[in-house]
């Protein structure tokens, strides 16, 4: 586990700058994660601040929380879930690299979701998406798109 000794005591001037400082403090903690009792000390936050602060986090899933019992005390354990893309990496999408996609006319478009692993309807799961990239890669759309 982190110590709270590792993350960053940096004065947040409003709830979304906290907010931002205590994720990136979740994924310093990297794999192993931080107990929400020693976030909450080390940001100076009250634990039921910390709990709906952790918790939005949560809800937005980006990290997990596990109840844990941590030095004679119910806690959580918060680890990362994901890490947003930074917008800097985020490259702009060419129209040429989805004309001609079967999705703008599918008939099962409203059912498809890459949410549900279980659904028929999923993008990873679809032959028509299939098809086309394998025609469009043989054309040389996608990968000069790309």
């Amino acid at each position: 586990m982190s110590s709270n000794e590792n993350i960053p005591k940096l004065p947040a001037k409003n709830k979304s700058e906290l907010t931002e400082q205590v994720f990136q403090a979740i994924v310093d903690s990297g794999e192993t994660g931080i107990f929400q009792t020693e976030l909450c000390k080390s940001f100076s936050i009250d634990s039921r601040d910390g709990s709906r602060l952790v918790g939005n986090l949560e809800k937005q899933s980006l990290i997990s929380r596990e109840r844990i019992l941590y030095k004679g005390r119910w806690t959580y354990k918060l680890i990362v879930k994901k890490i947003p893309q930074l917008k800097a990496e985020r490259r702009p999408i060419e129209i040429a690299s989805v004309e001609g996609a079967p999705c703008f006319s599918c008939t099962f478009q409203h059912l498809c979701s890459t949410e549900d692993e279980t659904s028929q309807y999923s993008p990873a799961k679809c032959n028509w998406i299939e098809q086309w990239v394998i025609l469009d890669t043989k054309k040389g759309g996608l990968s000069n798109s790309l």
